[in-house]
């Protein structure tokens, strides 16, 4: 385990590691995504080789399993914190289909031990750690304990509102020289939110906003 995951082990879940006596088993491994394994992904962890990665936005990890497996081919001593309810977003509820993938258990949806299970099968355990809160409550969370990481990928609702709360409460947490990822950046008309949210932030910090299709990124000072 390395320093950063045991310090935040300490600081955020009191001492007891959420893996320790998880037993995937009778678990479907179920790595279902979209733009997980992006390139924005893995080249600013190449890039800056950031010791913690803060992922908004998690559902079942297929990101952040794209980006631990980066820091563990470059032997960095780093961590994904992988921050979400685990209840899905506004559209998993309004749309059938979507609706579906919560995999409901007595009305309440397993994704957390989904994504669990698949962390454990790939052996990822030591460079991942949940923490089960919405957005404004988990970067509350960071600045009491003083925490900041060096990239953030930004994954959870689509609407504007959103994203935008998102962009607030997490761009000024983002250690100078971070990276800030956002998520479904498209130019097709499709989640105008998010690139709306995304473009008032390369206004408003007159930075340069960079977008490949479905993603953006966007580099701290």
């Amino acid at each position: 385990m390395s320093e950063t995951r045991a310090e935040l082990v300490g600081k955020l879940w009191h001492g007891n590691d959420p893996f320790d006596g998880f037993d995937p088993s009778g678990i479907k491994v179920d790595k279902q995504g979209w733009g997980s394994t992006h390139p924005y992904l893995i080249t600013s962890i190449y890039e800056i080789r950031p010791i913690l990665i803060i992922e908004i936005g998690v559902w079942k990890g297929r990101s952040v399993i794209t980006m631990a497996k980066a820091l563990r081919a470059l032997g960095i001593p780093g961590l994904v914190l992988a921050v979400d309810t685990w209840l899905g977003s506004s559209e998993h509820w309004a749309i059938p289909h979507m609706f579906a993938d919560l995999h409901l258990k007595q009305g309440y949806p397993s994704l957390y031990h989904t994504f669990m299970a698949n962390i454990v099968h790939e052996g990822l355990q030591d460079l991942v750690l949940p923490l089960p809160l919405d957005s404004v409550n988990a970067s509350i969370l960071m600045r009491a304990h003083k925490i900041r990481p060096q990239m953030i990928h930004i994954d959870g609702g689509h609407d504007y509102r959103s994203v935008a709360t998102d962009i607030l409460q997490w761009w000024p947490q983002l250690d100078s020289g971070g990276i800030l990822i956002g998520d479904d950046y498209r130019v097709d008309g499709h989640f105008p939110g998010v690139r709306r949210a995304f473009d008032e932030l390369a206004t408003v910090t007159r930075l340069e906003l960079e977008h490949s299709p479905t993603k953006c990124r966007i580099r701290k000072p």
